[in-house]
């Protein structure tokens, strides 16, 4: 008898097995979910390391529940992230590996820094699109979404002040972030209809998110080739 209830005891004990087995590989811990968003905002409009733009902060970024957070950087988005899927049934229980992932979005108009040192205003998920499409959608088909908030974001920090050219020749110094918002959007209320963008004027200073070195960047064709070395 106890031989018999061993040997069915078996097949039982390997089936329980199986089933934690798939669980522990379907569950997706925090940090996943916080990469697979980061990853899918940034690759939707080719930004970030393994694209052509530079996110410029702060941004108002939309979670799923459709609540908006504005945060002054990555390391700021990263933690929003991470207290939103903690306290929303992240930390290993909430969604699956292949599975559809995670969405943020931005309130718009939000600006980019593109690799000739336009300075670029989206206006809504159309032109983030077309900005992809622009990039040819960069490096993302490369590289996947795991660990991405670690090392995919961003290569570089640009270092403020910096002065801006706009079109119609006329300069202004930003003295961070908030002020070259602020400036844009003035000029361009002031100057409804006229073509072109604002530009950043060189030479400009870069810190490498890698080792924090700081990198003085003296033309548009510098920042292109740093863009492109980033990687």
């Amino acid at each position: 008898m106890l031989k018999a209830l061993k040997f069915f005891s078996l097949p039982v004990l390997v089936m329980i097995a199986v089933l934690v087995a798939c669980n522990k590989s379907t569950d997706v811990t925090t940090e996943e979910l916080v990469d697979q968003a980061l990853y899918s905002a940034q690759e939707r409009g080719g930004m970030g390391r393994y694209g052509c733009y530079e996110l410029v902060f702060p941004v108002s970024i939309v979670l799923p529940d459709s609540s908006t957070v504005e945060v002054n950087s990555y390391e700021e988005m990263k933690q929003t992230l991470r207290n939103y899927f903690q306290a929303n049934g992240g930390g290993g229980h909430h969604g699956h590996h292949g599975g559809p992932r995670p969405h943020i979005g931005f309130v718009f108009p939000i600006s980019v820094v593109s690799q000739e040192g336009e300075i670029i205003t989206v206006n809504n998920e159309d032109e983030l699109r077309a900005l992809r499409e622009e990039c040819g959608g960069g490096t993302f088909g490369n590289h996947g979404p795991q660990g991405h908030g670690q090392h995919g974001l961003t290569c570089f920090e640009i270092v403020f002040p910096i002065t801006l050219q706009f079109p119609d020749g006329t300069t202004a110094e930003a003295a961070d972030r908030q002020a070259l918002h602020q400036l844009i959007r003035t000029w361009k209320q002031n100057n409804p209809g006229v073509p072109g963008r604002p530009q950043i004027t060189f030479p400009i200073t870069v810190k490498m998110d890698d080792d924090g070195s700081l990198v003085t960047v003296n033309s548009r064709e510098e920042l292109r080739q740093l863009k492109e070395d980033c990687e």
